[in-house]
């Protein structure tokens, strides 16, 4: 409706225990995030989409991200057993850093109030 581009990121942490292929697992999340929104752009071919996949902390790096978005949409994968963990550490900790909007989407099938 604004024109805007979609920027899609995936953020993962270095391996903190034992060496990994740091390119194999790159590899690996931006396929993951291809396959996540392949379905939305095939439903909204309009909508214009940059996908990137970033090394660091999520929340640090979706913090710097946020502050040149509109807003930022984060998922909700806490799996907690009070409404404080129901969030999951990024989407929490989004509430506190980001510099624009946030709207936390629970997973589809999660029946949390």
């Amino acid at each position: 409706m604004h024109g805007a581009v979609l920027r899609a990121l995936y953020v993962h942490s270095p391996e903190r225990f034992g060496r990994v292929d740091e390119h194999t697992a790159h590899d690996a999340c931006r396929s993951l995030l291809s396959e996540t929104v392949a379905g939305r752009t095939t439903t909204y071919p309009e909508v214009v989409v940059h996908q990137e996949v970033l090394l660091g902390h999520p929340v640090e790096e979706l913090a710097k991200a946020s502050a040149h978005a509109r807003c930022l949409v984060v998922g909700t994968r806490g799996r907690g057993g009070f409404t404080g963990m129901l969030l999951g550490s990024v989407s929490q900790g989004m509430l506190h850093y980001a510099q624009c909007p946030v709207i936390a989407v629970p997973q589809p099938g999660n029946n949390t109030p």
